[in-house]
């Protein structure tokens, strides 16, 4: 309970900040936005590479993770986490859907025909973050108990997440504070999603 509370109140705080001044194109953004994506395009020469890491982890590939994980929960008989991750990341690419036409901010000049629809949040992103948010948070404290285990599994899944936020910005498909928003909005929707279904699991159970 303890820990939704927390993802909530880091994560909701963050997301306002970033969709207000985005949707009022603050000043601060723009400036945001042109100091990491020098930073970003600053190694040359990995475009292909970028490429493939964001088909890794593109709205249709986070569907079948999500799959593949709900799966494996549902014959290890784990039905309600099965359950969960299947509604944790449709709610959450709904509600990306949602902001995304609300903000309706346009994508980067230099970005690829195929990365086509508005910029912020970002589909890849925001599903990515969902899927592994989850995990670190919901699954692994019920089916790991070797804290150090956990510990370096959950490191490896954030850099992970880092690369993929890098890859977005390195094809121009998104801008900095895209990505980052969208990390804000999983960390705050996973803590929504689960403090829900918390309180459903207590009502069931009296």
């Amino acid at each position: 309970m303890k820990k939704n509370i927390y993802a909530i109140c880091v994560g909701l705080p963050i997301t306002l900040i970033f969709v207000i001044s985005v949707a009022a194109h603050a000043a601060w953004i723009s400036s945001f936005d042109h100091f990491f994506q020098g930073v970003v395009r600053s190694i040359p020469n990995l475009q292909g590479l970028m490429l493939k890491i964001t088909f890794l982890a593109s709205p249709k590939m986070d569907l079948v993770w999500m799959l593949l994980i709900a799966v494996i929960l549902w014959l290890k008989k784990r039905r309600p986490l099965s359950l969960n991750i299947v509604v944790t990341l449709i709610s959450a690419d709904a509600l990306g859907w949602v902001i995304k036409h609300v903000i309706s901010r346009a994508r980067p000049i230099q970005h690829l025909a195929q990365d086509d629809g508005y910029s912020f949040p970002s589909g890849h992103v925001l599903g990515m973050s969902i899927i592994l948010i989850w995990l670190m948070m919901v699954l692994l404290p019920q089916v790991m108990e070797n804290k150090t285990a956990k510990f370096w599994l959950s490191v490896l899944m954030i850099v992970w997440l880092v690369i993929v936020m890098y890859s977005r910005v390195y094809v121009y498909a998104h801008y900095p504070s895209d990505v980052c928003g969208s990390v804000a909005i999983a960390l705050m929707w996973v803590g929504v999603v689960q403090l829900i279904m918390t309180k459903i699991d207590e009502r069931l159970e009296k």
